[in-house]
């Protein structure tokens, strides 16, 4: 069984944009070697992150994130357990909701989590994801 995380946050200084680059270097690596997968999409100002994997790592992760400058109001949308990844081949895939869904300014502020999984694990999977 694995833990499966969304959560929501607003970037704070710079773009998420620009900030993406800085934390994909960083975390891609760290997320294999935790052994957790998932997708971080942004739009305008909002981050929205789906994590699968470990509930020690996870739980690990979020500590990191809630401590993290570049984001505030990080919000959890959903949790729940899993017995299959939805990621299993993304340490951490990359999209750009903005561009890839506009739908999805909707569901940045008025989903509760489902719909955030449904629309990124469709993005990666369909190749929209870098």
């Amino acid at each position: 069984m694995i833990d499966r995380l969304v959560y929501r946050s607003r970037a704070v200084g710079i773009l998420p944009e620009v900030a993406l680059d800085r934390i994909f270097r960083c975390s891609v690596p760290k997320n294999a070697r935790l052994n957790i997968t998932g997708a971080l999409g942004f739009s305008q100002q909002t981050y929205v992150q789906l994590l699968e994997g470990p509930p020690t790592a996870i739980d690990a992760l979020v500590s990191t994130l809630e401590a993290d400058p570049r984001h505030t109001q990080l919000t959890i949308l959903l949790r729940g357990t899993s017995e299959r990844r939805l990621l299993p081949g993304w340490s951490m895939a990359r999209v750009d909701l903005a561009i890839a869904a506009p739908e999805a300014d909707m569901l940045l502020k008025d989903d509760d989590g489902l719909g955030l999984i449904a629309l990124m694990a469709t993005l990666a999977h369909e190749g929209v994801a870098t």
